[in-house]
């Protein structure tokens, strides 16, 4: 039988072929084996898909596969390896075709002889301590391993069930795994290894679930098909690998990283916002305004209208508004869906431009909108859809706003007719990436931002900032806030760069308005967000909000402040995720050995900084597990901290400093983060002129986006501060050397921490 096993090089890879089984081996020449046990398999599948709203039903699936049983024709190629696929009766099942994709990735194409194939699945074997991170966003789990599921861009649903099993009201709950954003993506981290679905179409996934030796991911897709293996040292690594074929954002402008504040129901409630938050000396550059094209009161909360443009009775001068708002330091961003509401005044033009998306008979598709009213979307298969959006856009640009949410994207039916003549079943998937291309081609190289909650593989490098969609307002684990932490890591594990979530949450559907408490807890955690911007909430006026106390507002200042004295470290990790893809959210076990990957409690802020928020209600603080190895700092008071409870008040989030980092903050809190002198206000312009260099332990090695560097060499052997005015040098402080290599001149606060 080892006659039938030969080794060949395919770039950096190296692949071990029975072909008297038809199973594979992949190892890498510097990292070691990737995916042992490796079969693919092919055959024809079908389901019934229902739809309601955008939820979907996948029921009656039906599968036939049949597994490579040996190959034949083996043929080794500079870079590739051809083999020819057979049955168990010795039969053609297509040809598979392995290449090398740069150094870390191995294509793995497939072409089936059945021209009626519409199923390929990729399946290799677990190990016995497996692990599976990625996937995108999912409200309740990081390591999915023991599960099996479909990848589906859909609604995840108001509320949640705890399983994948179909449930009775499906339309509105969510099960366990529909998302806005799932990835064809498994990282394997204790590998590492990562492999991708190269498609639009549904996945399904079983991470050694049905069986316990065996982990697949199944393409639901029509004759030629392919999967990518990725290898690396490192899960981030992975990551940069991935990033690098898929796509990498571009850095976003400084102001997107102050905090964001919503305002909503009209010109006067924004300046009143804006106002409270200068008079009250709260740092912020974002007032952002959902319903700049309208809303109105239902019963089931504050929804927006299906217009497209300004409502000139909530914002009568919405140019000098924007003015006003930009003369105070705040950037003004609003809101676009690809929903065109029927009752709109849009519809009848956008049914002659011929830019929805149609039925069998050519007629719009109405589906009802999230407030139950009949609608049709945008076609943004072609570009008549797009620039039909767009012009819209530009308008909102021309009065003066600096950018939106773009929401939604779940909803493309799977029996519609699109313009391009694609099949929705295989292209569904593909629209929340047409969606947000729509946006970056219009705001590209402009002083401009857009977010959004929904995606695929291939959207990462698309929207700036991605947030984790309609949460409950309350502690509830299905759906509402200890979600967040959960779905922020599954994205970043999934390559998703910079992740923002509502402060405090949005659906009050059968839990109630969001409380004091809730509220507090919530905003807590988004000043140790890559992104801080709260939401009004679907019952906004009943929702505890930043103002609605003077101990909130002033707490609301203290946080605001925290997040902002953080820019620096932000933005040089926002620049790390545009440069190398790197996410600013990281799993502990991305820089801790021996941590659970599947700890959803605290995440990473990078490589430094540890955050663990309280995620029930009625207590005054929580046991934090610190991991294990370089020593721990209390971020408040500095002192040296190990596992254990911690008092965390209600307006705090127990935050922890690894030992041997760097993490610099702006000594002086600004008002803004626009980079412009505005005479009253404080701005970037000020603030970037002097640092504090947080250095805990022995220290390490920092690089801040404007390519300030900061490296320590030797062993800090006291605390002590000492401040410096340079561009460059050597600075000795706490028995430490610390090199600065600077492109400006700052008054520096070099301050060291040991134990």
């Amino acid at each position: 039988a080892c006659n039938h096993v030969s080794e060949h090089a395919v770039g950096g890879f190296v692949v071990t072929v029975n072909d008297a089984t038809g199973s594979m081996t992949v190892a890498h020449a510097s990292w070691g084996e990737v995916a042992e046990r490796i079969r693919i398999s092919t055959g024809t599948g079908q389901a019934t898909v229902t739809m309601a709203g955008g939820s979907f039903l996948f029921e009656d699936p039906v599968e036939e596969l049949s597994p490579i049983s040996g190959f034949s024709r083996v043929r080794s190629l500079p870079g590739a390896l051809i083999l020819r696929a057979e049955d168990a009766e010795g039969g053609r099942l297509g040809t598979l075709s392995l290449s090398s994709s740069g150094e870390a990735a191995l294509r793995v194409d497939f072409s089936p002889s059945n021209p009626g194939a519409n199923r390929l699945q990729f399946a290799a074997a677990c190990d016995e301590d497996d692990h599976f991170l990625g996937l995108g966003a999912h409200a309740q789990d990081v390591d999915h391993v023991g599960e099996a599921f479909g990848l589906w861009v859909s609604e995840p649903g108001v509320g949640k069930s705890f399983d994948d099993h179909p449930i009775d009201d499906w339309f509105v709950r969510g099960t366990r795994h529909d998302s806005s954003y799932p990835v064809p993506f498994l990282l394997r981290p204790h590998r590492p290894m990562g492999l991708v679905a190269e498609t639009t179409a549904r996945v399904e996934v079983d991470l050694c679930a049905t069986d316990k030796e065996t982990f697949s991911m199944t393409l639901w897709e029509p004759g030629e098909a392919r999967f990518v293996l990725l290898a690396g040292e490192t899960p981030l690594d992975l990551l940069e690998a991935k990033s690098a074929r898929y796509g990498r954002i571009d850095l976003p402008p400084p102001w997107v990283f102050a905090p964001w504040n919503d305002a909503v129901r009209g010109a006067a409630r924004v300046e009143e916002v804006a106002n409270t938050l200068r008079e009250a000396g709260a740092p912020a550059s974002v007032i952002w305004t959902e319903d700049f094209k309208g809303g109105e009161d239902s019963a089931i909360g504050y929804h927006l209208s299906g217009e497209w443009s300004i409502d000139e009775s909530l914002y009568p001068d919405a140019s000098g508004l924007a003015q006003v708002l930009e003369d105070d330091g705040f950037q003004w961003l609003a809101y676009f869906s690809p929903f065109v509401y029927e009752e709109a005044s849009v519809w009848e033009s956008a049914v002659e431009a011929d830019i929805l998306v149609t039925d069998k008979d050519g007629e719009p598709y109405r589906v009802p909108s999230p407030v139950l009213k009949e609608t049709g979307q945008v076609d943004l298969s072609t570009s008549r859809g797009r620039d039909w959006a767009q012009g819209w856009m530009e308008m909102a640009l021309e009065i003066g706003f600096d950018g939106w949410m773009a929401d939604f994207a779940e909803w493309l039916p799977p029996d519609a007719v699109l313009a391009s003549g694609s099949d929705p079943m295989l292209t569904h998937n593909a629209y929340p990436g047409w969606w947000q291309q729509t946006h970056k081609e219009l705001l590209f190289g402009t002083d401009t931002v857009f977010f959004s909650r929904s995606g695929w593989l291939g959207t990462e490098g698309l929207a700036p900032v991605v947030w984790a969609g309609d949460q409950r307002t309350s502690f509830d684990l299905d759906d509402g806030f200890p979600t967040v932490v959960a779905m922020g890591l599954g994205l970043a594990a999934s390559g998703v760069p910079i992740f923002a979530h509502d402060i405090a949450g949005y659906s009050g559907h059968g839990n109630g308005p969001t409380d004091k408490e809730l509220w507090l807890r919530w905003a807590s955690l988004g000043a140790f967000s890559p992104i801080m911007r709260t939401h009004h909430g679907a019952e906004d006026m009943e929702n505890w909000q930043f103002d609605s106390d003077e101990e909130t507002l002033q707490i609301w200042v203290r946080l605001a402040a925290d997040h902002t004295a953080l820019f620096p470290y932000l933005y040089g990790l926002a620049a790390q995720a545009a440069e190398r893809g790197h996410p600013i959210l990281r799993p502990t076990g991305f820089h801790f050995e021996g941590e659970d990957w599947g700890r959803s409690d605290a995440w990473m802020l990078g490589p430094s900084l540890l955050i663990a928020p309280v995620q029930e209600a009625g207590v005054a603080g929580r046991d934090v597990v610190l991991p294990q190895g370089p020593g721990w700092f209390d971020w408040r008071s500095l002192q040296s901290v190990e596992t254990g409870w911690f008092d965390a008040p209600l307006d705090q989030v127990p935050v922890f400093a690894a030992s041997n980092s760097i993490v610099p903050l702006l000594s002086t809190i600004p008002d803004t983060l626009v980079q412009e002198e505005i005479s009253h206000l404080a701005t970037l312009v000020d603030a970037d002129r002097e640092r504090t260099l947080m250095i805990f332990g022995d220290g390490g090695v920092f690089e801040e986006a404007d390519g300030t560097t900061y490296a320590t060499e030797g062993s800090a052997t006291t605390s002590e501060q000492v401040s410096v005015t340079l561009t460059s040098g050597n600075i000795q402080v706490g028995g430490l050397s610390v090199h600065i290599e600077g492109t400006v001149e700052r008054l520096y606060q070099v301050v060291v921490v040991t134990p």
